[in-house]
């Protein structure tokens, strides 16, 4: 029988990744002896299913992605914090994009950001105040990934994006008055020259270009952040898009801004979560366009180690260095002239392997599946998750060192 109990809260997200993340994570939980209770906020009985779950006893802890939940409130204040109860939520975005769900504050509430990027713009420019830390990530090993042997998979490039039109984006600046549209394109300008910074460091450099700083009105520099980094990541989705198109390879997402005629690409439109597995383990060559962060290893490269494919994406330092111990991780320099060049040579690297010896090159790809089954694997996220909830219950006990001012 389960001995620790624990809530996880869910809401809307794109194609119901998240919900399909959680509901993940609370499967392979049980594992650990932990009984976790979803509830999805959206739905008009959340709240009392919320609360026939805590009059039947206090969990050990409440999980969420991305800050859903965190910031319920009663009478009392957050409720979390009144009824001192841990909550842990994994933040996958940068705190620019949706400020609310990074501002909840209290002493039980713990803040894991998925990059250093985007826990540093907490504590530097928002001034958290909650305990924030950063995990690597994970994500489940795909069960289908031996179904299909590398060389009978029916789809050799295959992109999973959906895009945004850049124009469009730019377009839309003309709402912001001129000083700080100047601050926007300059930020623009230097990010894709090849990105060395993190967004948030490049905007406050942008102020400082323009002989501006935002001091206390931080709405400012998060508006600019959103702008530049919302840009900087059509621009280079769009990129690699064209190069997708050049190969004949196939598109899942929607595109309706790019013209699809004379071309060998086949556009299937979105695909739902559910689907993935399916997909990716069908692929011989999954595609990829890092976030505009410069720590962080992009979930989509992880899928495709995990399914037995190869991964093509742009790279920088500490992703390269982070997966340099992966023979099927290939890096292209998404803001090079030479991008075209780069990752011509890895394809025809790519088909080279495939016309040799089927046998040493399935063993090298399933050795790579198992690293990153071990290396992304759920069950080190569920033991971050005790680690934090310890700190906590640590915490309530430790009162003699409680600071007062």
């Amino acid at each position: 029988m389960a001995k620790i109990r624990a809530i996880a809260l869910i809401g809307q997200s794109a194609d119901s990744i998240l919900s399909r993340l959680t509901d993940i994570l609370a499967k392979r939980a049980e594992l650990f002896g932990i009984s976790v209770t979803v509830i999805d906020l959206l739905q008009e009985d959340s709240k009392t299913k919320l609360i026939t779950c805590l009059e039947s006893g206090r969990p050990s802890f409440c999980f969420s992605f991305q800050g859903i939940g965190m910031g319920l409130r009663v009478e009392a204040g957050n409720l979390w914090t009144s009824l001192n109860i841990p909550f842990i939520s994994l933040m996958g975005d940068a705190p620019f994009y949706a400020p609310y769900l990074h501002a909840a504050e209290g002493p039980t509430l713990f803040h894991v950001y998925a990059s250093e990027d985007f826990r540093q713009f907490y504590c530097d420019i928002m001034g958290g105040k909650n305990f924030s830390s950063v995990f690597g990530g994970f994500y489940p090993p795909n069960p289908l990934a031996d179904e299909t042997p590398w060389h009978d998979r029916d789809l050799e490039i295959v992109y999973v994006k959906t895009g945004v039109d850049s124009e469009s984006l730019r377009a839309k600046w003309t709402e912001f008055p001129n000083k700080l549209r100047r601050v926007i394109e300059d930020a623009c300008s230097v990010a894709l020259a090849g990105q060395q910074k993190t967004i948030g460091e490049i905007v406050i450099d942008s102020f400082a270009a323009c002989s501006m700083y935002f001091g206390q009105n931080r709405t400012l520099l998060l508006r600019a952040c959103s702008a530049v980094d919302s840009y900087v990541r059509a621009v280079r989705a769009e990129r690699m898009l064209r190069e997708v198109m050049r190969h004949g390879g196939h598109v899942f997402g929607d595109w309706p801004h790019i013209d699809k005629v004379n071309t060998q690409a086949r556009f299937h439109g979105k695909i739902p979560a559910e689907k993935l597995d399916e997909l990716y383990s069908r692929s011989r060559v999954l595609m990829n366009v890092l976030p505009c962060t410069i720590n962080f290893v992009h979930e989509r490269i992880v899928a495709a180690l995990l399914s037995q494919a190869f991964s093509i994406s742009d790279g920088n330092a500490f992703v390269n260095n982070s997966l340099k111990g992966y023979p099927n991780f290939k890096s292209v320099s998404i803001d090079s002239p030479a991008l075209a060049d780069e990752l011509d040579v890895h394809v025809s690297e790519i088909r080279k392997l495939g016309s040799g010896h089927k046998n040493e090159l399935q063993s090298m790809l399933r050795q790579s599946r198992l690293r990153a089954e071990a290396e992304f694997s759920v069950d080190h996220f569920i033991g971050e998750i005790l680690e934090l909830a310890s700190m906590s219950q640590l915490e309530r006990n430790s009162s003699g060192w409680t600071f007062i001012r």
